[in-house]
């Protein structure tokens, strides 16, 4: 039997509030320079700033160090996604409803958040999967199996986590059964997110926090590229935001131990802008128009980058990003 969140009936109505922004931009000269941005219910506490919802924060572990939020619902209520995204496909809008093996319309899903302790992640959605009281989840070569009362679909390595008919998670396995070992006691982000997530406004769609404790990309960094992992281990904690209510506006912080570890993350920036800048093909000038947008400053240990791109911008960029509206 799957346990449900205690919440009125009427709760997901009420709170559908919502990546890594989280739009892929593939192979543009300009994804190094996002990249490195992105880097940058019970008794839940619910501190200011971007909600989260109580069927989703009372899952998040204490030992939380990075929490990345998108608040799909308000997104589609925005005019910029009406007019530029709403026939466009989105991978973050349409890559979960495949994750997790659910036809999930647009919108019937209303939040997502990112989960990670730094070594693993979880995805969990907040939606209307199901009518019934477990959703039908169909992925090819899938079992079913079920650890401490929740069933879960999948295998040993991945699966997807069955909390209720409107909370589903995606991730590793291991993953997926320590945030159960951890549900109930969880309350909420952990003090030193919540503290991050107390300096973004709370209409902000999109949202990280991070906590510090990743000492190096998941990944090989390229040679020009070799220093990223002393930049990354600096930075102590960081936030970031994006409000697509007028235009794109936003700010992502990095908060260093130090003066000199600060000038180091934005001297960084500012190459790899550089080089974006540099990078971009004479017949695709909106690319550079869009670097414009970006501004950089340093305050003692505090790197700011503040992202200001008008709307007029997006639908050229769109079609080269995510191909153009149907």
């Amino acid at each position: 039997m799957i346990k449900k969140s205690a919440q009125p009936a009427d709760l997901g109505a009420r709170s559908r509030m919502v990546k890594h922004s989280f739009i892929q931009i593939g192979g543009s000269p300009l994804f190094c320079v996002f990249l490195a941005l992105a880097g940058l219910t019970g008794c839940v506490r619910t501190p200011p700033g971007p909600k989260i919802d109580p069927a989703l924060a009372s899952l998040i572990p204490p030992d939380t160090i990075l929490l990345a939020g998108a608040r799909l619902d308000k997104l589609q209520e925005t005019a910029l996604y009406k007019q530029h995204l709403a026939n466009r496909p989105v991978p973050l809008i349409d890559d979960f409803p495949k994750q997790i093996g659910l036809p999930v319309k647009r919108k019937d899903l209303w939040e997502l958040l990112l989960i990670s302790d730094g070594k693993q992640s979880v995805v969990l959605g907040r939606g209307k999967f199901a009518d019934e009281a477990e959703p039908r989840i169909e992925r090819p070569g899938a079992t079913r199996f079920a650890y401490k009362g929740y069933n879960l679909v999948g295998d040993e390595r991945q699966a997807v986590l069955l909390v209720s008919p409107s909370v589903i998670g995606v991730g590793a396995t291991p993953a997926l059964r320590s945030l159960i070992d951890s549900k109930g006691k969880s309350n909420g982000p952990p003090a030193n997110l919540a503290e991050r997530l107390k300096q973004m406004p709370a209409e902000a769609q999109f949202w990280a926090a991070y906590g510090g404790g990743v000492t190096q990309l998941p990944f090989n960094a390229p040679r020009d590229m070799a220093n990223i992992n002393k930049i990354i281990a600096s930075i102590q904690s960081g936030s970031m935001y994006l409000d697509l209510r007028a235009g794109v506006n936003g700010l992502a912080t990095g908060i260093c131990g130090s003066d000199q570890d600060a000038k180091s993350l934005y001297d960084a920036l500012r190459a790899l802008a550089g080089l974006g800048r540099l990078a971009i093909p004479k017949d695709r000038p909106e690319e550079g128009r869009l670097l414009d947008g970006l501004r950089i400053t340093q305050d003692s240990h505090t790197v700011n980058i503040h992202v200001e791109e008008p709307e007029e911008l997006l639908d050229p960029l769109l079609n080269l990003w995510l191909g153009p509206a149907k």
